[in-house]
């Protein structure tokens, strides 16, 4: 056996779940987030809000509301992260998952924090993580997937310390 540790050396296997280093520490406006969904979702869904913004929306009445949007935050973390950038009638982004999930990052935010986005955009990725554009190149990023980028790592932070803070149900009153 000590001859194959000398000649052989492990194999390091990446943390599963994937985690990327970038931890924005910009503020988190749960009010703004809900009002948003909200709008965003017609005022019709049970949503629920991460404590870093994530908001999990729930196509069905749920009774346990914050166990299905763990859940929903779960099975995003846990396979691969795909993400689709949606730009919204305000001129907010949308990062939106395979589950019924998103982010948003707003204009406004872009605008007083581009130097930041645009400096830590790729520690955004996840370890090994190979993303291409639209024209085939790996890991280059045009302004919207940088901010899809900045979007995503606040889901990371959510699903390594999935805590709801907000719950909104279009049957009760806020």
């Amino acid at each position: 056996m000590n001859l194959f540790k000398r000649f052989f050396k492990p194999v390091e296997k990446a943390p599963f779940p994937p985690r990327p280093k970038w931890r924005p520490d910009l503020f988190i406006d749960i009010d703004r987030i809900t009002d948003n969904a909200k709008y965003y979702t017609g005022h019709k869904l049970q949503l629920a809000i991460f404590q870093y913004g994530t908001v999990a929306l729930l196509a069905q009445r749920s009774d346990n509301v914050e166990h299905e949007a763990k859940d929903i935050l779960d099975k995003i973390y846990n396979f691969h992260v795909d993400f689709k950038p949606i730009t919204m009638d305000d001129g907010n982004y949308l990062i939106e998952y395979l589950q019924p999930a998103f982010n948003i990052v707003f204009k406004d935010e872009v605008e007083n924090h581009w130097k930041y986005i645009e400096k830590h955009h790729l520690d955004g990725l996840c370890n090994d993580e190979v993303l291409l554009n639209g024209q085939g190149q790996a890991n280059v990023f045009d302004n919207t997937g940088k901010i899809c980028l900045f979007g995503r790592t606040k889901m990371f932070m959510d699903a390594q310390e999935p805590k709801v803070v907000r719950i909104f149900d279009p049957e009760k009153l806020d």
